[in-house]
């Protein structure tokens, strides 16, 4: 018996409807049925599935980037007055600004990739300021200027027009960077499918109000500002406020609660002000790089509190049912105790966090599409924990995941639940190969490889099997090293079965290549460090193998610290050790800031024997005993017991020789007065004009 509600199953056929409009561009009908849901969400209250979701549903993620745009371009050139068309094409460069600026990691982006995403933020921000001169009350589109400005800042040329000037066109923008980085950014924008840059706006729409003088330091409150004046109760740009309130942003927790209870947020009410607040708390309850480490027993503490806190305000049921989910999700996370004896569970916590799910289905409207993250956390109690499911869980998330389709990791284990017939799906209750068709075409960064892997341990070895090349056929990097691991029998040994029914050393080897290829991060450092340690002497194409795969590692979006502090180091010597005048400076300009720069004293230790080495040899750098000697001495500070520090410093002191010491001296004070600027940045970076003992 379906337990699909008559709401979702109204939402699923309206979204339907609105997508097939779109693809077969019925373009008046589609105008009409949005600004008739705008109309009302202008002067009504903050409720799910109404307007907002109406605009955020055209897009399907079945549909590549590629074949979505063309779309909005016939919206477009059909209807050049449309305030949707216009708004939805600032939406697809926003989307396409944040996917080239975000594809590295947050924590290194190439300057091509801040190039391509500054292009396509322009695109956007020139399409929203359309938009905004289409229609009398463009609250929207005001509240994604905000984001997007707050994002990637505010356009220079943006500034320059509300002042009244004449800002730079392309060609003088270009003029002032380098051809190639140009070039490359340029190159990222035409991937995303704009084939030639358009000019931007030489004047902005006489609609936009005045820039106050305190908002031209902080433009995020002049937009705030335009989109609270044509709708004072919009909730979600003030959740956005809230966001880019958060510390990492330059704001602090004072500062939100102020916004909060401030004048800004009078005209809410109390459950809308706790969303808020919610939000607020999510700056370190939400984000899995930024919540407690293990043994911070009084943060995560404290973090419990919070949660028990959120929930004793007056909340929506879908804020409620959020909360709940991160909860349950947070403390499956210290849940997972792994020691020398190898992994267990905190059984307890995984059962209060499987009763915190159950609650949250429960309390959220019965159409909601739960979050992909809690998913994981319902497979960690279920699985890895081995907790009952007594309220049949799995199967009714399954069931509504799948109705929805709009889920990759779900709606793929939904498929594969009814193409085997397990987590209390039966055999054919669903259209598997239609699921699986959808899913092959999404995408996600959904980790395929673990999923499959988790199924074969736990569920169904032959359902991992399959999934294992249904995805890799997608694509899918992880699932072609997890292909490599089950050939290798590594994966039936782990686990303690019989490797014989997969081992093929061919088909391993053939899946950790494609699995490099592409872009799998463990596998590209096996290779390298395969090819390093099976040949005394590289040859140059295996030189040049390793060197690329290795950069590739480092420059991995979220690698994982152990890869990336191997891939390091591995890098460095290879690229300091092999006589390459211009690989030597790329080690010492490139790789070893990256380990010196770390938080981990042993890569700052490594990192500064290495440059002591390089200042001692002149590999890389201008030959300097003094620059070489300050340098064994940080490694000595950081590592005094380390004996090769020590061997590295009597040879850098010359203690091994009569008078060798008064050498050294000499030698330090003169290479000290004779250190070279680039030597000296390396060196005492921003200290490097002040004199050094």
């Amino acid at each position: 018996m379906t337990l699909i509600s008559e709401s979702l199953t109204a939402l699923v056929k309206r979204r339907a409807q609105l997508r097939e409009m779109f693809a077969t561009h019925q373009f008046d009908a589609l105008d009409t049925l949005l600004e008739q849901e705008h109309q009302v969400w202008l002067d009504g209250p903050n409720l799910p599935y109404t307007y907002l979701w109406h605009v955020n549903s055209l897009f399907d993620p079945a549909v590549s980037d590629a074949d979505t745009l063309p779309h909005l371009q016939a919206w477009l050139a059909a209807r050049p007055e449309s305030y949707h068309a216009t708004y939805l094409t600032g939406q697809y460069w926003e989307n396409a600004a944040a996917r080239i600026r975000t594809s590295s990691s947050g924590e290194y982006v190439e300057n091509d990739r801040w190039i391509g995403a500054e292009l396509a933020r322009d695109l956007g921000v020139a399409a929203y300021l359309r938009a905004s001169a289409l229609h009398q009350r463009p609250a929207l589109t005001f509240s994604r200027l905000f984001r997007l400005t707050c994002y990637l800042g505010e356009p220079q040329w943006l500034g320059v027009l509300l002042q009244g000037g004449e800002p730079l066109t392309y060609a003088q923008r270009q003029a002032q960077i380098e051809p190639e980085l140009w070039e490359a950014g340029l190159q990222r924008l035409r991937n995303e499918g704009a084939q030639e840059l358009v000019e931007l706006p030489v004047s902005l729409p006489a609609s936009l109000p005045a820039r106050e003088e305190h908002e031209w330091e902080e433009p995020m409150h002049y937009w705030l500002r335009a989109t609270l004046a044509v709708r004072p109760q919009d909730l979600e740009v003030r959740k956005e406020c809230v966001y880019f309130l958060y510390p990492r942003w330059g704001g602090s927790h004072e500062v939100m609660t102020q916004f909060i209870d401030g004048p800004l947020c009078e005209v809410l009410t109390e459950q809308e002000r706790n969303s808020l607040r919610v939000t607020q708390c999510w700056d370190y309850l939400g984000y899995a790089g930024l919540i407690p480490d293990m043994g911070d027993t009084e943060s995560i503490t404290y973090c419990r509190e919070t949660f028990d806190w959120l929930l004793s305000l007056e909340l929506f049921p879908e804020t409620r049912a959020r909360v709940l989910r991160q909860y349950a999700w947070f403390l499956s996370h210290y849940a997972r105790i792994e020691d020398e004896n190898g992994i267990r569970w905190n059984i307890a916590d995984m059962q209060l966090a499987y009763d915190l799910m159950v609650e949250a289905w429960q309390v959220d409207p019965p159409e909601s599409d739960p979050e992909s993250d809690a998913f994981s956390t319902l497979i960690s109690c279920l699985d890895f924990a081995h907790i009952e499911d007594t309220f049949g869980l799995m199967p009714k998330w399954l069931e509504r995941s799948q109705y929805w389709g709009d889920t990759h990791y779900e709606t793929t284990i939904a498929a594969l639940a009814s193409k085997f017939g397990f987590y209390g799906i039966s055999k054919g209750q669903f259209d598997s190969d239609a699921l699986l068709a959808r899913c092959r075409v999404m995408k996600s960064d959904t980790n395929f490889g673990q999923a499959a892997t988790n199924l074969f341990e736990f569920v169904s070895e032959e359902a991992g099997v399959f999934l294992l090349h249904e995805a890799a056929n997608w694509g899918e990097a992880s699932s072609m090293a997890a292909l490599s691991d089950l050939y290798s029998g590594h994966l039936s040994r782990r686990n303690g079965r019989d490797p014989s029914p997969y081992e093929d050393q061919e088909k391993s080897s053939y899946w950790q290549e494609r699995a490099a290829d592409a872009g799998n991060e463990i596998c590209q450092y096996n290779i390298a460090y395969c090819l390093t340690r099976d040949n005394e002497t590289l040859s140059p194409e295996q030189y040049q193998r390793v060197r690329e795969l290795m950069f590739s590692v480092l420059r991995h979006p979220n690698v994982g610290k152990t890869v990336w502090t191997r891939a390091a180091r591995e890098l460095s010597t290879l690229l300091l050790f092999s006589n390459i005048a211009e690989d030597q400076t790329v080690c010492v300009d490139v790789v070893l800031p990256e380990l010196w720069n770390d938080d981990d004293d042993d890569n700052r230790d490594y990192a500064a024997g290495y440059y002591s080495y390089a200042f001692r040899n002149g590999a890389g750098v201008a030959q300097n005993s003094y620059l070489a000697k300050v340098w064994i001495d940080r490694a000595l500070e950081i590592s005094p017991d380390s004996q090769y520090n020590h061997d590295r410093a009597n040879e850098i002191y010359q203690r091994s020789g009569m008078l060798g010491g008064v050498r050294a001296k000499m030698g330090f004070s003169r290479d000290k007065a004779q250190m070279d600027a680039r030597g000296r940045a390396i060196t005492f970076g921003d200290d490097a004009d002040q004199d050094h003992q």
